[in-house]
């Protein structure tokens, strides 16, 4: 059941929904699910499973046990709609109604919450219950009415989402004197997917900048950091429209914080040597809908390490990622990362001329190929002691200089699209270029740039 409010409060059908909602919910009164009862409910089920000659089907009243869980999810969906429609209109004691009154640390964490997704401003807001969650720990911990659930929050940030995404929570209620309570929201943490309950807005207090086509989060108070990475964002952004002219119209979504765990980014471990890293946003996760789920578009995350260096060289390199985020994803990473070091060796060209390029080009050439039998494998891409990104970029550009840059382009969106395996790739690459990877490999290594 859905739990979106608009920005304009709930129209008349959810306002009428609302009130149905809070009608059974008085009704049903202080009625709880407790784990005695959710055995007794397991151990009828299994009995009657048993029966050798199943009973003809006949009318009966639901179970008091199916009544009170149907009790308790209308009641959590209030919750959660009261939520969303606190952020929507700005109402911090909405938001705080339904938090724990005992759990101090938690109403100080979730006052911060709101006020980082109202600076966000979203124009779509709402959460879902998934499914129910076992853990014997947090049962232990809060009694027998604890109830563990998955948590869909659905979103849109304008000009940055061109479709809502959904993201991941792990909530916890318990019942107390017939009011449902959310007392934990990281107690399913370690179940939930990458980046799941890491968002921006769920690391303390963040602070916005805005300007055409970019949005920058940065902790509050480091508003001239945040300017001066907007500042680099625009500049990348018209990199990328200059020379990776995909008609993208969508804007870039930059985090800045001094965390090294932002959404899926892992800065203390895979990503630990990256300046950046672009992860993607789903309209429908992996799992939900289908295995890969749906991408909806992409983000930066920037290393916290690497703040105070961020240039529209990097940025134009990760806007590449952004641009082509929702196109299939099937790419191989040597064209992906190619297309983006193409991009960001364009604009060092610009400012540097062709020298400074052509000397990388011969550095790749003389250095890197030979540490190379083939062009690098997405298996092991990022672990490679090679200069694989120097030999993605030669890739791209040989590309570029046999078909043109517009080729290339429709040979990526091919890719991306349609490359599932190593023969589909190999298909593609051949009827737009002529090559497969592995004849493009053996060109590289005879390639002879003229300067």
């Amino acid at each position: 059941m859905s739990a979106t409010t608009p920005n304009e409060g709930l129209p008349a059908g959810p306002r009428r929904w609302l009130g149905l909602v809070l009608a059974v919910a008085l009704v049903s009164g202080g009625v709880v699910y407790t784990v005695e009862q959710r055995e007794q409910d397991a151990h009828e089920r299994a009995a009657a499973t048993q029966t050798a000659t199943p009973a003809p089907p006949k009318a009966t009243k639901p179970s008091r046990i199916a009544a009170t869980v149907a009790a308790r999810r209308v009641a959590i969906d209030t919750i959660l709609i009261r939520r969303a429609q606190a952020v929507q209109t700005g109402n911090e004691a909405l938001f705080l109604a339904d938090v724990d009154p005992a759990n101090k640390k938690l109403r100080a964490a979730q006052k911060i919450l709101f006020a980082n997704l109202v600076e966000i401003g979203f124009t779509e807001l709402g959460y879902s219950q998934a499914e129910e969650r076992f853990n014997p720990a947090v049962l232990r911990a809060h009694g027998s009415t604890t109830y563990l659930v998955r948590i869909l929050m659905r979103y849109q940030i304008p000009k940055v989402d061109f479709t809502p995404v959904t993201t991941e929570l792990g909530y916890t209620f318990v019942a107390r004197g017939g009011h449902w309570l959310l007392t934990a929201d990281d107690e399913l943490d370690n179940d939930l997917g990458p980046g799941a309950h890491r968002e921006a807005w769920d690391l303390g207090r963040i602070e916005v900048q805005r300007g055409p086509r970019v949005l920058v989060v940065v902790e509050k108070g480091d508003t001239s950091r945040g300017r001066a990475i907007a500042t680099e964002a625009a500049e990348g952004l018209h990199e990328v429209a200059t020379y990776w002219p995909l008609h993208w119209t969508g804007s870039v979504f930059v985090i800045a914080l001094d965390e090294t765990e932002v959404r899926d980014a892992r800065f203390a471990d895979e990503d630990i040597e990256s300046a950046a890293s672009t992860g993607t946003t789903f309209s429908s996760l992996p799992g939900q809908d289908t295995a890969d789920g749906a991408v909806a578009g992409g983000y930066v995350v920037i290393n916290p390490n690497e703040r105070d260096r961020v240039d529209e060289i990097l940025l134009s390199h990760e806007i590449t990622h952004v641009a082509t985020a929702d196109l299939g994803g099937y790419e191989p990473l040597w064209l992906a990362e190619g297309a983006a070091e193409y991009v960001s060796w364009r604009g060092i060209e610009a400012v540097s001329g062709p020298g400074e390029v052509g000397k990388w080009e011969q550095e790749v050439i003389d250095d890197a190929v030979p540490q190379l039998s083939a062009l690098p494998s997405d298996a092991g891409f990022y672990q490679n002691s090679a200069d694989v990104y120097g030999v993605s970029w030669l890739a791209v550009r040989f590309l570029v200089q046999r078909i043109g840059l517009g080729k290339v382009e429709e040979l990526y969106e091919d890719m991306a699209r349609n490359g599932t395996d190593q023969a589909s790739r190999d298909r593609i690459l051949l009827s737009r270029t002529g090559l497969t990877e592995a004849t493009l490999w053996t060109s590289l290594t005879t390639y002879r740039p003229q300067r």
